[in-house]
């Protein structure tokens, strides 16, 4: 029984972590890839950020094979290498990731993250 118990306190100690990133990428094909540098459209609420943007992308991009990877305090969204005809896609992604992070890079660009003035 004891050695229940402190199986028990020993993984609930372990399991609680203060790191976590959540993400959710929603695309939709927006045309032909332009040469021309894309906005960024960020807004920041209680679950997070959300950026929208546009990148040109393989055809066979599916919004599902991405990955954002922390490193010191930056995001990094990194997509997979592929082949092929590209278009312009339409991109929303939603970050909610603690500790806070203070830079975003999103393809070619790198994004300051700074709270809003009052």
């Amino acid at each position: 029984m004891k050695i229940g118990l402190l199986i028990a306190v020993i993984l609930l100690c372990t399991s609680c972590s203060d790191q976590f990133i959540n993400h959710k990428m929603q695309i939709e094909i927006a045309g032909e890839c332009v040469s021309d540098p894309s906005t960024i459209k960020m807004i920041s609420n209680i679950n997070g950020e959300r950026y929208e943007f546009y990148e040109c992308l393989s055809d066979s991009f599916d919004g599902k094979n991405y990955s954002i990877d922390r490193r010191g305090d930056s995001l990094v969204l990194v997509y997979p290498t592929m082949e092929g005809h590209k278009s312009r896609f339409k991109i929303i992604l939603d970050i909610d990731a603690k500790p806070a992070y203070h830079f975003m890079v999103l393809g070619n660009q790198t994004l300051v993250i700074a709270p809003a003035e009052k």
